[in-house]
């Protein structure tokens, strides 16, 4: 199979960074092409989706709908954005969490410091939101153990960066589901952005009582964020995690997102090939 790497993470970045990842994932899943761009996602998917009609509720998909609500066609996001959700729900997958240290993580990167997460979580009085395998209920930690269990999250989180860089590390991934299809043996992310993406959870597995990331403002600069500058992707990847562990519709908008233009996410482009013409199998038509 001939494949540029390069053009495919840009066509990738097409569809995911533009307000449209949900429907994205969906398509490319109608037409056996997550299998190949995404196999991780797409075990996960095939596994969750036995005996149910509707892919509504997953997390994966609400997480995906809660990205789309800030996106449009004239406010992409950097593709290290969506690269950071995926490597944040591969190791939820991958080792199940409480609820609320779910919530704590997130309000860290949202807010910036460990006592703003703190305040956030004492003031939340929405109804738990659990996730199977993802995020079960709350139990109620010490603020102490709530703390180390944030940490080691951030750690695990870090480590699963490596599925979307390491095909040793993504076939191990992907194996734990029995009825996968064949894996594929593909990774398009570039150490570059592999990089950033762990830059994001920099400090995140340390010591969080000096973690401190505050940025000075409360809106999305979105050029910033089409930047990839670090403090602004974690800002946003926080509230879309917070917003997926409430107990609010993925279709609800936030006051951010409610305040922008929606027009339909155009992820393609008159001068680009469709996607599929981008693999080459040597089958005939």
């Amino acid at each position: 199979m001939d494949i540029d790497k390069p053009r495919l993470a840009m066509e990738m970045k097409y569809m995911l960074s533009y307000g449209a990842a949900e429907s994205s994932i969906r398509l490319l899943r109608k037409y056996g092409l997550l299998d190949i761009l995404l196999p991780f996602q797409a075990a996960y998917l095939s596994d969750q989706l036995k005996g149910k009609s509707s892919d509504r509720g997953l997390m994966l998909m609400n997480l995906l709908a809660n990205l789309d609500k800030f996106f449009s066609a004239d406010r992409p996001c950097h593709c290290s954005l969506w690269l950071a959700l995926l490597a944040f729900h591969n190791a939820l997958v991958n080792s199940p969490q409480d609820a609320q240290v779910i919530k704590a993580f997130a309000a860290l990167m949202h807010f910036g410091t460990w006592d703003s997460a703190i305040e956030f979580l004492n003031e939340d009085v929405g109804a738990p939101v659990t996730y199977v395998p993802e995020a079960f209920g709350l139990s109620g930690a010490k603020v102490d153990d709530l703390m180390e269990q944030t940490s080691h999250l951030a750690s695990l989180v870090k480590s699963s960066v490596d599925t979307l860089t390491c095909l040793n590390t993504l076939k191990q991934s992907v194996i734990r589901y029995p009825g996968a299809s064949q894996f594929s043996g593909l990774v398009f992310v570039s150490a570059r952005e592999k990089g950033r993406v762990l830059g994001i959870f920099n400090g995140l597995d340390s010591d969080l009582t000096s973690y401190d990331k505050r940025r000075g403002m409360h809106g999305i600069d979105y050029k910033l964020l089409e930047d990839g500058v670090t403090a602004e992707v974690r800002f946003v990847l926080g509230k879309v995690i917070m917003d997926t562990m409430s107990a609010e519709s993925p279709c609800a908008s936030t006051d951010a997102a409610a305040a922008l233009p929606r027009p339909a996410a155009d992820v393609t482009d008159a001068d680009h090939r469709p996607l599929s013409t981008l693999f080459h199998s040597g089958e005939s038509e």
